[in-house]
């Protein structure tokens, strides 16, 4: 792998919510929309779950800060791309689940799998991969076919409010830890989850628990 490859930082403290990353997902991807077509839950939070065909969902979720009062938090909720991809420690054949040698992206190869779904799946601390109607898991790729060609994923290429950064991960630790200092005289909670097990780094203002997100275990 060159260097340490790449990784992604999405700022929390940053996001507000226009999902325009979900749109530029669907778009480059080519990904169909989601059927039956979902209903209106009463949140802004739409569609409710990740799917064969929605690789990225910004979760909502409104808390009560210890000042007493209330926030919106939004997170991201996608494929964090493991250093050590436990999804592909139970795989099989060694063409379906691989790891690209310059960035590190975690890709799970449509049309190769032979394993068992449930297997994969459950193999994910964050619950992430999806089947689709032929039982192949399908995730978030990093936009491996971008970033091969010099471009950034399409999702932070679309994000406004630069609450997305990629970049060589080493940078995007630094980036992290420096933006953590930061923010922690509004967000005395700030931390980056699992810094140093995924490639997509979520820094959080507000504790984890504020938040509708699943952390790898402990």
């Amino acid at each position: 792998m060159a260097a340490n490859g790449k990784s992604m930082l999405i700022d929390t403290t940053k996001c507000f919510a226009c999902r325009s990353c979900q749109v530029a997902c669907k778009q480059w991807n080519e990904l169909a929309a989601e059927s039956p077509v979902p209903t209106n839950r009463g949140t802004y939070e739409n569609p409710p779950d990740l799917s064969a065909t929605q690789w990225l969902l910004i979760h909502f979720k409104e808390t009560e800060r210890a000042d007493g009062s209330m926030a919106w938090n939004f997170a991201r909720n996608s494929c964090r791309h493991c250093i050590d991809a436990p999804c592909k420690q139970v795989t099989n054949n060694a063409d379906s689940i691989t790891v690209d040698a310059d960035t590190g992206a975690v890709l799970h190869n449509a049309g190769t799998e032979s394993e068992s779904f449930n297997a994969i799946r459950s193999a994910c601390p964050f619950d992430i991969p999806r089947k689709d109607a032929d039982g192949r898991s399908r995730k978030c790729r990093m936009c491996i076919d971008r970033i091969t060609n010099g471009e950034v994923p399409s999702c932070a290429k679309a994000c406004p409010s630069d609450a997305i950064t990629f970049g060589d991960r080493d940078d995007i630790l630094a980036m992290a830890d420096a933006r953590v200092t930061a923010v922690q005289g509004e967000f005395p909670n700030a931390t980056v989850l699992d810094r140093d097990a995924v490639r997509l780094l979520i820094l959080l203002g507000d504790p984890a628990s504020s938040y509708k997100l699943q952390t790898a275990p402990a």
